[in-house]
């Protein structure tokens, strides 16, 4: 179980000391504080004081000549949000007069107060967009065309402008095209005062990210301390003599925050374990090897509760396994283990490292699993140098699928028995265990064509029996076998279904690989490199971002659920989130 154990912490003591004891658990980073308010202490703050960080280190990029401003602010975090704001601003009023622009570029150099002084002289001229050329001959020919041209944007869509005396025409085949609301000139010299203004703005911008970026990071970080130190505050009791902080700290930080607190003066905690009707967060510490998972999880949203197991280093050893069988071919694995080790750096800086190590796992086990079988790029080979393949048949992919689904279910409810230790709810555990091998020699004869084996029943019957009697015992033999009738008969179809999805394993695995073998015959029939080259390249590339998708929906739905539920998580818990001094360098990680 790589759930680190919690400890409720509570810490008192003289009120002047109150900052002090702050300043010890921000520096630890070691203590989360209990909300005793739906307050989050200035999360959203920092997270908006995080992005406007990384939105000014984006401003050095930009090709425009530096313009510091007048007079320079101490506050340099006020300056760099109004004038990000500022630029917004004019942002999007330029983008509004540039769309006006566009819709009356049509109308060329006609003006509104041309277009009124003809209306009241009883000219009407109108634009109009139409596809309907018999109609719009038939316009022609009764001399109500005024000029007539080709949109480019649509084919076939024809603009076209008529004159009209006394009243404007209505056509029910063509859309009216809205007369210019303003002087094009005007609106031209409009969008460049805008472009001006927003380029001066952002000079402002890279001249604070390439001259004052260092200062600016300090008071960034100083305001996002400040507003952990503000979560202190609304999260904890004081009054004029004395304060209380309470909370969740790890198991494994209590000898050290202990022995820090003791040092202040006037301060005492103390520590123990959760009650069962509390609800301590979750701290995930996995073995360097499975750290990969922590980057889908965190993705994802997936956190297991603190009462639950988490199984992070199975889910990824498992993910890893599947996602193989899911691309089966050993040429993609080879091509993405060619571009995560060769962009392993960049890759790394813009997706993290964990989800690129991940992605290592599965172009390595896809590259073994297709040097096994002998595929590469949808080509199938017998033998190499004498060294034979493995053939797998549609039989022997079935078992291969299925097999890995029993392995991996009976894992989980292994799991849940030695949790559960010697008790009745762990010989219910059993009951389910043994259903699930009946469901699965049920299902694996029957998909290759075998008689089912005579023990299925029996291991059936029997998983049923105890289920029903054992799993609410404390309940009494009557009422107890009432509510196990209910839970085998609410829960049994789910035991099936979560077998019955391991043949997703075959499916997509052989669908890949028909696509790949499908695009080389394409390529083969074209008769022409370029051509059959270009077939290759979409094909194979098509296939390989297919398999990817596939990982998430099919290899990561077996881990979170059908493999989740036979473990008893439900996916319940949230992130530990301490009290923590908040580096430039972390800043620029998120």
């Amino acid at each position: 179980m790589a759930t680190v154990g919690m400890k409720y912490a509570l810490v008192c003591g003289a009120r002047e000391m109150r900052g002090k004891v702050l300043e010890v658990l921000l520096d630890l980073g070691a203590m989360e504080l209990h909300r005793l308010s739906p307050i989050t202490g200035g999360r959203a703050q920092r997270q908006a004081l995080i992005r406007l960080y990384e939105k000014v280190r984006h401003c050095s990029e930009l090709e425009l000549p530096q313009q510091p401003p007048e007079i320079v602010p101490d506050d340099l975090v006020g300056l760099a949000s109004r004038l990000l704001e500022e630029t917004d601003i004019l942002s999007r009023e330029r983008n509004r007069l540039l769309a006006s622009s566009e819709r009356q570029q049509v109308w060329g150099d006609i003006s509104p107060r041309q277009l009124h002084d003809l209306a009241e002289q009883g000219v009407c001229i109108q634009g109009w967009r139409t596809d309907d050329l018999e109609s719009l001959d038939g316009l022609k020919q009764a001399g109500g065309l005024l000029w007539q041209g080709q949109r480019a944007r649509k084919k076939n869509e024809v603009v076209f402008f008529t004159l009209n005396r006394v009243q404007p025409l209505a056509l029910d085949w063509a859309s009216n095209l809205p007369p210019p609301d303003q002087d094009k000139v005007l609106l031209d010299t409009q969008i460049k005062q805008l472009q001006v203004r927003i380029e001066a703005v952002q000079g402002c911008l890279r001249w604070l990210a390439l001259e004052n970026f260092d200062e600016f990071g300090r008071q960034v970080a100083g305001q996002i301390d400040a507003l952990s130190i503000e979560a202190g505050r609304i999260q904890s009791h004081a009054d004029e003599h004395v304060f209380v902080l309470s909370g969740w700290i790890p198991t494994n930080r209590l000898d050290e925050t202990g022995q820090r607190l003791r040092k202040v003066s006037g301060v005492n905690a103390s520590f123990r374990d959760p009650r069962a009707d509390e609800d301590p967060p979750t701290l995930s510490q996995y073995p360097a090897w499975a750290r990969p998972i922590q980057s889908i999880f965190d993705f994802m949203g997936y956190k297991p509760g603190y009462s639950e197991y988490d199984a992070g280093h199975l889910i990824i050893l498992f993910f890893t396994i599947f996602s193989a069988l899911l691309i089966n071919d050993g040429g993609y694995g080879l091509l993405m283990l060619a571009v995560l080790g060769l962009g392993y750096r960049r890759l790394s800086g813009s997706l993290g490292s964990g989800a690129v190590q991940l992605g290592l796992y599965v172009a390595g086990a896809t590259t073994v699993y297709g040097a096994l079988t002998g595929s590469f790029f949808g080509v199938q080979f017998e033998s190499i140098a004498g060294v034979s393949f493995l053939r797998l048949d549609t039989d022997d992919m079935i078992k291969l699928s299925f097999g890995l689904g029993i392995v991996h279910l009976s894992l989980g409810r292994a799991i849940q028995i030695r949790r559960l230790g010697w008790s009745a709810k762990m010989l219910a555990e059993l009951g389910w265990l043994s259903m699930l091998w009946a469901i699965f020699l049920g299902i694996i004869n029957v998909f290759t064509g075998q008689p089912i084996p005579a023990i299925s029943g029996p291991l059936l019957g029997l998983g049923a029996l105890m289920v029903v009697l054992l799993s609410y015992t404390e309940q009494g033999i009557g009422r107890g076998s009432l509510a196990g009738l209910g839970l085998l008969l609410g829960n049994a179809t789910n035991l099936f279904s979560d077998m019955m999805s391991y043949i997703r394993i075959m499916a997509v695995g052989f669908a890949s690989m028909s696509l790949a073998m499908t695009t080389n015959l394409m390529a083969e029939q074209t008769g022409s490199v370029f051509f059959g080259g270009l077939i290759l390249l979409l094909g194979h590339t098509i296939n390989l971002g297919l398999g990817i998708i596939a990982l998430f929906v099919h290899g990561l739905r077996l881990n979170t659920l059908e493999f989740a539920r036979q473990l008893g998580v439900n996916w319940s818990g949230r992130a530990f989130e301490p009290l923590a001094h908040y580096q430039l360098q972390g800043i620029e990680e998120r």
